[in-house]
């Protein structure tokens, strides 16, 4: 953190704030649970940052974490070139809490054995409990847990002993009281282990020694005070979108910096229907503060025109975003400073923290780019702000119901800042763009109509790029197909569909095919995240 420059660093980052001076680090070993970990321990109100596993110990010593936590992995700890932490660490004298690979890692690097179980565990699975202190104080004997490893440690290592177990795994929980050094072989992060979160907060609370600073009123006061320190008496430039993020940071900023902000909406076509209109007049009516609405779809889809390459998509929308703000900023400005409603996942996700400098070598997969922090051209003309870069998508909602955001913006469903072109499978163009947006239409009007919008978190449409054969009238027809997906979730890290009432389904269908021409079939998404994503680009 405290090696960022300027144009990145995020705000309520640095080391000597009282939000972070109680903090957990979490080092990733390429799980995909990573960030799920660090949302668990914001829930108990502590801070918590995900780190490279090859963060050194004089890094951590620097920001000086009340716990260390290692993440799972796709690795073996016993294959050529897997991946490693400092060996220090378990020096430092701080709480350590190895999870899954994690705690493989410690065995291995501390002189226990780790070999190929000769039965996996993948899924659920009942925790019997050996020591019901400490780590798993107030955690249910024969609890469930979420299993998923197909190696197993066959040798502790001296000092170590054996907490918890299951039916195929001896080693289910460990631990070394002295030095503070524990294992668990399960995820106790996921949703799926029941006596997850108390396992957590006995790390968290106990073992770590920590209190819950990291709230919302505390976040609210030092962003302002972070942004005022900042910013100082210049201007500032902000893409806002509509959605949660970039309102939430125009509340907070005019809250900090009054009339030195300027809310700029680009409408480069790829909004759901009649949402410019509404997004300027809600702004500029309801909440007095200005917005300059700049039309700019023509220059958009054509920049768009013939891509069919969903990372080449969101890429050139990100620098066409850049370049109008630019633009328009010569016209407004001068401005020092562009804020960005960047989110934690949107780091995370873009793999910015886990990139090796001298191999370019990266941790996790990379999922996909995310047009505010993988599309940013090299030559960008300001300095970045993103005071919301270290918060979760809920956290952020939280903190814009405390500085006074409407209910209808704050429980606004997550919407792709690329908008509908990452929605359409395929080449952009203008029939595909008024078909899609009458059939989201639809989608949202008949969730709301049956009050259960803020059952889903997440409800749209998906047109393909294929033609199939109906018929409407007698008369054949070769049109397109849309594709609903609606989820529930509780962060977006992770999401099931959703059982929608068949009667829902029914409605929202026989409405598409009947009132958008160029469709005559509707089917229905049931796939989970993972192993999909909640959109299809």
């Amino acid at each position: 953190m405290t090696l960022q420059t300027e144009a990145t660093a995020p705000m309520g980052s640095s080391p000597l704030s009282e939000l972070n001076r109680q903090m957990l680090v979490i080092l990733d070993f390429g799980s995909q649970y990573s960030e799920l970990i660090a949302r668990r321990i914001r829930e108990t109100e502590v801070y918590s940052e995900v780190l490279s596993y090859r963060t050194t110990t004089e890094q951590l010593q620097q920001l000086n974490p009340r716990g260390i936590i290692l993440s799972g992995g796709p690795n073996s700890v016993y294959d050529e070139g897997a991946p490693h932490c400092d060996p220090a660490i378990w020096s430092l004298g701080i709480p350590v809490l190895g999870v899954c690979y994690g705690m493989q890692l410690m065995v291995q690097q501390l002189g226990g054995q780790v070999e190929r179980a000769d039965r996996g565990e993948y899924g659920k699975a009942n925790l019997f409990i050996d020591d019901p202190t400490d780590l798993l104080t107030n955690v249910e004997d024969g609890t469930t847990m979420w299993m998923s490893h197909g190696d197993s440690v066959t040798q502790l290592p001296e000092g170590f002993e054996v907490l918890a177990h299951t039916q195929n795994t001896p080693c289910a929980a460990i631990a070394d009281h002295d030095r503070k050094l524990y294992g668990v072989q399960f995820h106790p992060e996921v949703i799926h282990s029941q006596g997850g979160i108390a396992l957590i907060r006995n790390f968290v609370y106990h073992i770590c020694q920590c209190q819950p600073t990291w709230t919302t009123a505390a976040f609210v006061e030092e962003a302002i005070r972070e942004v005022r320190a900042k910013v100082g008496d210049r201007r500032v430039l902000l893409a806002l979108s509509g959605g949660v993020d970039s309102s939430t940071l125009a509340f907070l900023l005019h809250q900090a910096i009054g009339d030195q902000l300027t809310c700029m909406f680009i409408d480069q076509g790829f909004m759901r229907k009649d949402e410019p209109e509404r997004l300027v007049k809600l702004f500029q009516e309801q909440f007095h503060i200005p917005v300059h609405h700049i039309k700019a779809r023509e220059r958009f889809l054509a920049k768009v025109e013939g891509v069919t390459d969903p990372e080449e998509k969101r890429k050139l929308i990100g620098h066409e975003f850049i370049r109008v703000f630019e633009e328009e900023s010569k016209r407004l400005g001068p401005f020092d400073y562009l804020a960005q409603g960047t989110l934690y996942p949107d780091v995370i996700e873009s793999a910015d923290t886990n990139m090796d400098p001298k191999t370019g070598e990266r941790v996790a997969v990379k999922i996909k780019s995310h047009h505010n922090v993988g599309g940013l051209p090299k030559d960008l003309q300001f300095k970045l702000i993103e005071p919301l870069r270290k918060l979760f998508k809920d956290e952020v909602r939280k903190v814009g119901r405390s500085i006074g955001l409407p209910e209808e913006i704050v429980s606004r469903h997550p919407f792709p800042g690329p908008g509908l072109a990452i929605r359409i499978i395929g080449e952009i163009t203008e029939e595909r763009l008024e078909i899609l947006r009458n059939a989201d239409f639809i989608v949202r009007q008949e969730i709301n109509r049956q009050g259960l919008y803020h059952d889903f978190w997440q409800a749209f449409a998906v047109l393909l790029p294929v033609r199939s054969v109906g018929v409407m009238g007698d008369q054949r027809t070769y049109a397109y197909p849309i594709v609903l997906r609606l989820v529930s979730s509780e962060d977006g890290m992770t999401a099931d569909w959703s059982r929608v009432p068949y009667d829902l389904l029914e409605t929202i269908s026989n409405r598409i095919v009947n009132e958008v021409p160029g469709v005559n079939r509707v089917v229905y998404d049931i796939t989970s995240k993972p192993p999909g994503t909640i959109e299809w680009e």
